[in-house]
């Protein structure tokens, strides 16, 4: 009797042993998926910061383009605008001298 409770013992232990390796090799398995996740949201979040480099860096540049433009069509308004009046008076001007 002794001897099969020492055989059944020496087989429960082996399949807690089995079950311990079965354990362990998958906790390595989710350490390392664990990691690979890690690495990939690293690299996401070093690419995000690169896009953001690069916002901030051409935001300055995009402002005195736009600033530029909006400048330049200005003044150009504003030169037709000024030429349209002198024109005006000169009109004005020609037709209250015959008179006046």
């Amino acid at each position: 009797m002794a001897e099969a409770d020492n055989s059944l013992m020496l087989t429960i232990l082996r399949e807690i042993r089995a079950d311990t390796n079965q354990h362990r090799t998958m906790l390595l398995q989710v350490i390392e998926i664990l990691r690979r996740h890690d690495r990939r949201f690293d690299e996401i979040e070093r690419r995000f910061g690169d896009v953001e480099h690069r916002i901030s860096d051409t935001r300055a540049d995009l402002e005195l383009m736009l600033k530029a433009e909006l400048l330049g069509r200005l003044t150009h308004f504003e030169t037709r605008m000024d030429e349209r009046i002198a024109e005006l008076e000169d009109r004005l001007s020609a037709v209250e001298r015959p008179g006046g």
